[in-house]
């Protein structure tokens, strides 16, 4: 189980860097046009509006990463079960370990993405809203990636080499 595991969580790692990579790049493009507004959203380039779309589809991409192959497979290594366990139980546990500050952020930050996923005509002031928070505020995404990583890096890997 653990040769698995490790697997699980260094191929979520890999894609969950590229991701992040992805995003600070579309950041540095993106930050001369932030903060939005509705005007500028709809008088973007097509070139802007491709940097948006990679930066929103990339955010998206780290959570899943995070939210499906990451976190339940670090919780399992952390408490030596893999009995399945609702996603709020994993973010509390992650969160008594300290690779989260907190559940809530996590799930704002979802909230933030589902908002984007289901956009509807007619509402280019919510959409641009949380878009603006979603470019402030996606450092706490990339805070919990790094801390998992290096959790796993520091905490983890020790002791699987030591077995």
């Amino acid at each position: 189980m653990t040769d698995i595991l490790r697997l699980k969580v260094e191929s979520a790692l890999l894609e969950g860097e590229a991701h992040r990579l992805r995003l600070i790049s579309g950041k540095g493009k993106l930050t001369p046009f932030f903060p939005l507004a509705s005007e500028s959203l709809e008088g973007l380039a097509d070139e802007t509006v491709s940097y948006l779309d990679q930066f929103i589809y990339r955010f998206t991409k780290l959570q899943d990463a995070m939210g499906t192959r990451l976190f339940p497979a670090l919780v399992c290594m952390i408490t030596g079960s893999d009995a399945p366990r609702p996603f709020l139980d994993i973010l509390n546990q992650l969160e008594k370990v300290g690779i989260i500050s907190s559940s809530e952020t996590w799930q704002t930050l979802r909230v933030l993405r589902n908002n984007l996923a289901h956009e509807y005509p007619g509402s280019s002031e919510q959409c641009v809203a949380t878009i603006n928070m979603l470019f402030v505020e996606w450092h706490q995404l990339e805070a919990m990636f790094l801390a998992a990583r290096v959790y796993y890096e520091e905490k983890l890997l020790p002791l699987l080499a030591s077995q």
